[in-house]
């Protein structure tokens, strides 16, 4: 799920989340494909859900075993690091304000940004006031650092 060996950091909100995406897949997702399998002959869509399903759950099983809290990352309120709110100011004037998190955390919901991606890349180890240059797949773009929190705003 991650290139980093080191072990992926949640915050709390998410692993919550994330348990419960995966008590969902063992308990109610998977006994009902399966049972949509056994009252089927030969249904590839079903036997696709049934490995897509279990394949999740074995990821989510193992970064919630491995996973340390964001709140062992001492908080430096001046520097960006995974587990912050951040708001960046496009050159638009667009502001837009994104939660750091590990992948598996980050589709949670739109606010949420995996430590991955390019807007994350370029803001972690950033200060308030930094200019930034945000790699995105339609070409680099610039943005400013206007706001870094630990705590939800």
């Amino acid at each position: 799920m991650t290139s980093s060996s080191e072990p992926p950091l949640l915050t709390e909100e998410g692993r919550k989340r994330l348990e419960e995406r995966a008590r969902r897949l063992e308990e109610e997702t998977i006994p009902t494909v399966v049972a949509a399998i056994e009252e089927t002959e030969d249904d590839l869509s079903l036997q696709l859900e049934y490995d897509l399903a279990v394949r999740e759950l074995e990821q989510l099983k193992y970064v919630l075993e491995t996973a340390g809290s964001i709140s062992t990352i001492p908080d430096d309120p001046d520097v960006v690091q995974v587990g912050d709110w951040v708001s960046i100011r496009t050159e638009d004037g667009e502001t837009n304000r994104h939660l750091i998190v590990h992948p598996a955390e980050a589709v949670l919901d739109m606010n949420r940004v995996s430590a991955e991606s390019p807007l994350a890349k370029a803001v972690l180890g950033g200060r308030v006031g930094d200019e930034v240059i945000i790699h995105a797949p339609s070409g680099p773009y610039p943005a400013r650092i206007i706001e870094v929190l630990r705590d939800q705003p």
